[in-house]
């Protein structure tokens, strides 16, 4: 009975502590492909289906691409799953510097 009542509260302690452990986390990511008018919303809305995403905020296009700024829980989702959304959706994305 100890030993039941022992691993039923470190899984509790642990399932707890879990969110805790998520952060929210801002990132930029230069898109290719995203120089019409259009492509500002079509990224924004692709982003934001995105589970854990917070808000997107994509800035104008310049010669080099266009930068787009993502705050997401990253409990929840990754830059890898934010780029690959991206990419799928036809505007290759890399975080940048």
């Amino acid at each position: 009975m100890r030993i039941q009542l022992f691993a039923a509260t470190a899984v509790t302690a642990a399932l707890l502590s879990w969110p805790a452990q998520a952060a929210e986390k801002t990132v930029v990511l230069n898109l290719g492909n995203a120089s019409c008018e259009l492509c500002g919303p079509i990224v924004k809305k692709t982003l934001s289906r995105i589970w854990g995403v917070k808000a997107v905020q994509v800035a104008e296009a310049t010669e080099t691409g266009r930068l787009t700024t993502v705050v997401f829980d990253d409990g929840a989702t990754s830059v890898p799953t934010l780029t690959s959304a991206l990419t799928n959706a036809g505007y290759p994305a890399h975080l940048t510097n």
